[in-house]
């Protein structure tokens, strides 16, 4: 998605509407627990501010996500804001890159490549931990079987063969 800086700020219209879908599945191959279920679908506007250009949308994509409880493939959309500043600087200032203090990403040239900032918004708001559901009840740590939409039914307590010695302790103390 390059986006004409030039062009936009010569332009008479304060703002440049920008579309693209764009393929993930390559970035995405190295995430565990996740697959696109289709591309990437970048909304994005972009208007010039002073000495700024301010790029805001939304990014939709459709993934199919592993859950990490009962390790059961569900299919979710993610839908995610997106708001950026841009700064025109000259080729050594952007050759440094965005620094930690400024509220800026720096950058040379007439023209923006978007598609990288777009992805890396992406893997950054991909959840740690999906779950099919917030009450999944995950898999039996006994037998592995999926415990979703199974009856509860009580668990044997168990005790640390080390530790079996105390199971008296305080009823000795008692008598």
């Amino acid at each position: 998605m390059l986006l004409n800086v030039q062009e936009l700020k010569a332009a008479k219209a304060s703002s440049l509407t920008l579309h693209e879908t764009i393929d993930v599945a390559e970035l995405l191959s190295q995430v565990p627990g996740v697959r696109p279920a289709g591309p990437l679908e970048a909304d994005v506007t972009a208007e010039p501010s002073g000495e700024f250009v301010k790029v805001a949308g939304q990014l939709d994509c459709n993934l199919e996500w592993t859950c990490v409880r009962c390790l059961t493939k569900f299919e979710e959309p993610l839908h995610i804001p997106y708001s950026e500043s841009f700064k025109q600087v000259s080729k050594e200032v952007a050759d440094l890159g965005e620094q930690d203090d400024e509220d800026f990403v720096p950058f040379h040239g007439d023209q923006l490549e978007l598609r990288p900032y777009l992805t890396d918004e992406l893997l950054l708001n991909l959840p740690l931990s999906p779950t099919c559901s917030e009450d999944c009840k995950g898999l039996d740590p006994e037998t592995g079987e999926d415990l979703n939409g199974k009856p509860e039914r009580p668990r044997p307590v168990k005790i640390d063969p080390r530790l079996e010695a105390l199971k008296g302790w305080f009823d000795s103390e008692r008598s």
